[in-house]
């Protein structure tokens, strides 16, 4: 029988029996099948399966599938189990911890939806019914072994999951190893997915297997191919000077760079001149662009790196350290090639022209952060007068810039200080000088100019170029925000829609108030991610209506992209734009993989911060309640950022009830209140880095 009959025989079946299970024998029966098409039958059957015609359960048994509303997205899981699927609208539905099905966090998904909101602040729930792609395959986690088994318990606590390990794909692995682990195979009904050891890591505590941990957990490419490198070291001090005659000569310009004083290359340096109308102000960046050629070995290495991640400690570049550290960084005393932003820039902080040039350019002086700031406030120096000058036109931009809108917050990050083994002996919060200051200003000058420039090909020749963008907040984060400064007993009106001036003011109400960095925080976390696009949407963050990225490209893979743009337009008068299409793709793939780099970042801060706190035990702190829960609160420790957990039973003197709007917790008899917000002072009680979290018990009620 021709195989589209036996479906149609099959299918109708199915209907007539809605709700019924059939064995492939007794659907033979049932549907009249001949006993010579019984095969056809069963591949049919899981084609059907597969095809989302019909369900499965166990291996030999299926049952009609009614049509139903199916959904796609990205699954996002937290620590305690349930999680939310991006859809591909912008929505999000919830998914409870048992309707994950075999869906792990990352993973591109297919949800049911079961039932939609009750309100207009819920989310519809949703059920994966099907994994669509894996996020990773490789994945982290401690080796054990029992008389059941042997099994990979992963690091990610977002991985509510154990890995049954394949028999004899142990390796060396011993009970207690942190190990990489391969997934194999996860059928259908099956709790646990099979997995096989693909690498042993070492123990917990042994040096340098934090970074291992995290390159693993995170999929980090950390290798360049044989080709690259020999790419890498092929470029000589000989092509500088080759390339010399087709550049603006800007050797002569007065410029140096500002960095930490641990930077190993130098991505941007900057000039200044004095004019009649006010300044000329140089903002000059490596000319990454020169060197990595679309389509080469290290263009593809650099691309699917997206950006540089910077770890406690460790770097992992997004350029070959031979030449990032070479010859694309601007070093003192030596010819560079860049690519220069010139803006010549009046009294009053308006820019009058602006000019961007492939140049050449001799950095005279490496300076740090440090050595700056003492400039500014009075030590001498051959070129003091010029960075004098830098910081006059810094004061005129800022003002301009704070005028417009623009928010200027100032959370501090934790700075850790490692010992030789790599275990942090300290933590400190970072300090911004006025020094750093001064290069932000600049570099936002530079950015702003040059999205500026590619707004104007795009409105006048249909040029697409890559922005930066920071759209508005949503109204419901917006409400959100507004309740909780309520909460907190702020009284500083934001109004609907809102605008930056709205954040502005906040930041600078609460500027003298002890809690004004948790503030800010809440009030960075209420705006949206800002991302990388083709359509310029402008920067709601620094008010500006078209910003890029084009300081950092020996770290961004953005700015070498607007680099390359930027060639084609200043050169070529008459061309074929790019494609916008690709263009997009790639600004999306760029988005994804800043992401990943943060999350790394985040992740390991969190493994020092915990390895700092697990030898505090029984010291005390001072903090913030920086989280409220049903079973307790989060306190931010003031000095080193660490969060931990204030458990609701360790509170004796009441029995404490969790109000959800007021985000607090209530004392039953008492009426005694931990809100989010309030100081609180802890002791260390448990730290346990594995597990990613730490125990706390307030001292002073």
């Amino acid at each position: 029988m021709d195989r589209s009959l036996i479906e149609k025989k099959v299918m109708d079946t199915f209907k007539r029996n809605q709700g019924r299970w059939f064995k492939p024998r007794t659907l033979k029966k049932v549907a009249r099948i001949k006993d010579r098409d019984y095969r056809t039958l069963k591949i049919l059957l899981l084609d059907l399966y597969k095809n989302g015609f019909i369900d499965q359960k166990g291996r030999h048994q299926y049952s009609y599938k009614p049509k139903q509303q199916l959904k796609t997205g990205i699954l996002a899981v937290t620590s305690r189990g349930f999680g939310f699927v991006e859809l591909k609208d912008g929505s999000e539905v919830f998914v409870r911890a048992q309707d994950m099905q075999h869906g792990l966090h990352k993973d591109l998904v297919r949800v049911k939806i079961l039932k939609q909101q009750k309100r207009d602040s819920d989310k519809p729930e949703a059920k994966v019914v099907e994994v669509i792609k894996r996020h990773q395959t490789e994945f982290v986690g401690v080796f054990q072994q029992d008389r059941f088994g042997q099994w990979v318990i992963p690091d990610d606590k977002r991985l509510n999951i154990k890995f049954a390990i394949e028999e004899g794909s142990q390796k060396t692995a011993k009970d207690g190893h942190i190990v990489a682990v391969e997934l194999v195979a996860w059928d259908e009904g099956h709790p646990q997915p099979l997995g096989r050891v693909k690498e042993v890591l070492g123990y917990p505590g042994d040096p340098g297997i934090d970074i291992a941990l995290i390159v693993q957990q995170h999929d980090l490419l950390t290798e360049w191919t044989s080709k690259s490198i020999a790419q890498a070291e092929s470029f000589t001090e000989e092509s500088i000077q080759s390339e010399v005659k087709n550049r603006t000569d800007l050797r002569d310009l007065k410029c140096f760079t500002i960095d930490p004083e641990s930077a190993e290359d130098f991505d941007d340096a900057v000039s200044i001149e004095t004019t009649e109308s006010g300044w000329k102000l140089g903002v000059h960046i490596a000319d990454v662009s020169h060197y990595v050629m679309p389509g080469s070995p290290i263009d593809r290495g650099a691309r699917k790196r997206g950006s540089s991640v910077y770890l406690v400690g460790h770097a992992i570049h997004m350029l070959p350290k031979q030449l990032a550290s070479n010859m694309c960084s601007l070093k003192p005393d030596v010819d560079r090639l860049s690519m220069s932003c010139l803006m010549e820039i009046g009294r009053d902080g308006q820019f009058l022209k602006s000019e961007i040039t492939n140049s050449v350019i001799h950095s005279n002086q490496r300076f740090t952060y440090e050595e700056v700031e003492e400039i500014i406030k009075g030590n001498q120096n051959k070129y003091a007068p010029e960075i004098h000058e830098m910081e006059a036109l810094r004061k005129v931009l800022f003002k301009n810039r704070k005028a417009m809108g623009s928010i200027d917050l100032d959370i501090p990050e934790p700075i850790v200080v490692l010992d030789e083994s790599g275990f942090p002996h300290d933590i400190k919060p970072s300090k911004r000088l006025t020094a750093h200051r001064l290069v932000e200003e600049f570099m936002l000058a530079a950015n702003r100019v040059t999205a500026e420039f590619l707004n104007k090909k795009f409105m006048k020749a249909k040029f697409p170029g890559i922005y930066r963008i920071h759209e508005t907040p949503s109204v419901d984060d917006v409400s959100k925000l507004k309740t909780i400064l309520h909460r907190l007993k702020i009284d500083q009106e934001i109004k609907t829609p809102v605008k930056p001036m709205d954040y502005q003011k906040l930041v600078e109400a609460v500027r003298e108030s002890p809690y004004r960095h948790f503030i800010e925080k809440v009030a960075l976390r209420s705006m949206t991610k800002a991302k990388y696009s083709v359509e310029n949407r402008g920067h709601f963050g620094l008010a500006f209506s078209s910003y890029t990225h084009f300081t950092s490209p020996i770290r961004r893979y953005p700015d070498l992209t607007v680099h390359r743009l930027l060639k084609q337009y200043l050169v070529h008068a008459k061309m074929t734009p790019p494609s916008t299409t690709k263009l997009e793709k790639l600004a999306e793939h760029c988005s994804q993989r800043e992401r990943v780099a943060i999350e790394a970042e985040r992740d390991h801060m969190k493994i020092k911060q915990l390895q700092y706190l697990s030898k505090r035990t029984g010291q005390e702190f001072d903090g913030v309640i920086s989280g409220v829960l049903n079973f307790g609160f989060f306190v931010e420790l003031a000095e080193s950022f660490v969060d931990g957990l204030v458990h609701a039973g360790s509170l004796t003197d009441d029995y404490y009830e969790y109000d959800e709007h007021n985000f607090c917790l209530i004392g039953r008899r008492t009426r005694k209140m931990y809100r989010l917000g309030d100081p609180a002072r802890v002791k260390v009680v448990s730290v346990s880095v594995s597990e990613g979290m730490a125990d706390f018990e307030l001292v002073d009620n």
